[in-house]
C-alpha cells in the first residue's frame, strides 16, 4: 500500500524583487521517508524550508500539508510541523527544561512525562536543568530537535541539525531519525553541508541549485543514471583540452567538471591515455576508479558539462 503523501510542494516561488530565490519547485514526502535537501550556500535551501513552515511569504505556487494548505488553511496545516530552521534561538537564563516547558505551552496537552520523554531520547538528560547560555551549539541542536518533537508532528524539517556535534553525536541524531520515521511514520526533510551524513540516513536526495531542483531521486537512482559519465576520472587543471585530446585519439566520449575529466574505460587504457595527455603537456594533479559516493555525485549533477565545449 502506498504511503500518505505528508508534504506537497507545488510549484513553490519566492522572490525578493527581481531576484529569484526559489524557482519553481516540485517534490513531496511521504510518511516515513527522510527527504535530504542538499544545495551549496546561497541555493535556496533555507528559503525552501521558511516557506514550508510560513516564515517567508510564498510568491507563487503552495505548500500542502497533511493535504492542508500552507496559505490558505494555515493553521490546520502548521499544527502538523516541527521545524529547526537554521540556529535554534532559545531563552538563554532559562534551563532547556523551562524552555521546552515554555514551548510546550503553545500545543495541547503536552505533559512533563513527554518534555522528560524527548529529552532522554536526544541525550539532554545530564543538562537539561542547567541555563541554555552554558550549552555549546552541539546541545543546542539536541535541544532545538528536542522542541521540535514536542507535539509528535507529522513532519520534521531540520536545517543542518548536525552542526556542532562530534562524530558520535551525529551517528546517535542519526539513528534516532530513522528509527522516529520507522516507527512512527515521522516525515523528515534535513538539510546538510555533510554529505556523508545525507548518504547514510536519507531515502531520497533532492539537489538544489541557483534556486531551481535539478534531481529528486533515491541515491541508488541518482547513482545509476549518473555512472553513465564514466568509471574513471583524471584531474587537470586543463579539463576541457584534456578532454578534446582524449575524444580525438582515443574516440571516447567525456564528461567535464571544474576540475576533472570523466570517461569510461579500464586501467590499462587509463595508462595510455595519461602518456598521451602528458606529450600533449596536460598537467595530470590525479587519475582513478570514481566512487561514486553521494559527494562525487552531487558536484557531477551541479557540475558537469556532458559535451566539451
Amino acid at each position: 500500500m502506498e504511503k500518505k503523501v505528508i508534504l506537497d510542494v507545488v510549484n513553490l516561488t519566492k522572490n525578493y524583487g527581481n531576484r529569484v530565490a526559489v524557482d519553481n519547485l516540485n517534490f513531496s514526502i511521504h510518511a516515513g521517508e527522510i527527504l535530504g535537501f542538499l544545495g551549496s550556500n546561497g541555493a535556496g535551501k533555507s528559503t525552501t524550508m521558511k516557506l514550508i513552515t510560513g516564515l517567508a511569504n510564498i510568491t507563487a505556487g503552495d505548500v500542502s500539508i497533511c493535504g492542508k494548505s500552507i496559505s490558505s488553511q494555515f493553521e490546520k496545516a502548521i499544527v502538523n510541523v516541527g521545524g529547526m530552521i537554521e540556529t535554534p534561538n532559545f531563552y538563554p537564563f532559562l534551563t532547556g527544561y523551562q524552555n521546552l516547558k515554555f514551548y510546550a505551552k503553545l500545543y495541547k496537552n503536552i505533559t512533563r512525562r513527554k518534555i522528560i520523554e524527548v529529552v532522554n531520547m536526544l541525550g539532554l538528560t545530564a543538562r537539561i536543568h542547567d541555563n541554555v547560555k552554558n550549552y555549546s551549539l552541539g546541545m543546542k541542536q539536541r535541544l532545538g530537535i528536542a522542541q521540535a518533537l514536542l507535539h509528535d508532528p507529522k513532519l520534521l524539517i531540520l536545517d543542518e541539525p548536525t552542526n556542532g556535534l562530534d562524530a558520535n553525536g551525529i551517528r546517535e541524531i542519526n539513528t534516532f531519525l530513522k528509527r522516529i520515521s520507522a516507527e512512527k511514520g515521522t516525515a523528515i526533510m534535513i538539510s546538510s553541508h555533510i554529505l556523508a551524513i545525507m548518504e547514510n540516513l536519507c531515502d531520497t536526495i533532492c539537489i538544489i541549485d541557483q534556486g531551481k531542483i535539478v534531481e529528486t531521486k533515491t541515491i541508488s537512482e541518482i547513482k545509476k543514471k549518473y555512472s553513465k559519465y564514466g568509471s574513471h576520472f583524471i584531474k587537470t587543471n586543463k579539463p576541457n583540452f584534456a578532454g578534446k585530446v582524449i575524444q580525438k585519439m582515443f574516440n571516447i566520449n567525456v564528461g567535464v567538471t571544474k576540475n576533472k575529466v570523466l570517461l569510461t574505460t579500464d586501467e590499462a587504457k587509463l595508462a595510455e591515455i595519461i602518456v598521451k595527455l602528458s606529450e600533449y603537456k596536460v598537467p595530470i594533479f590525479g587519475a582513478g576508479e570514481i566512487d561514486y559516493s553521494l559527494e562525487e555525485l552531487f558536484l557531477n549533477v551541479v557540475g558537469t558539462k556532458s559535451n566539451i565545449e
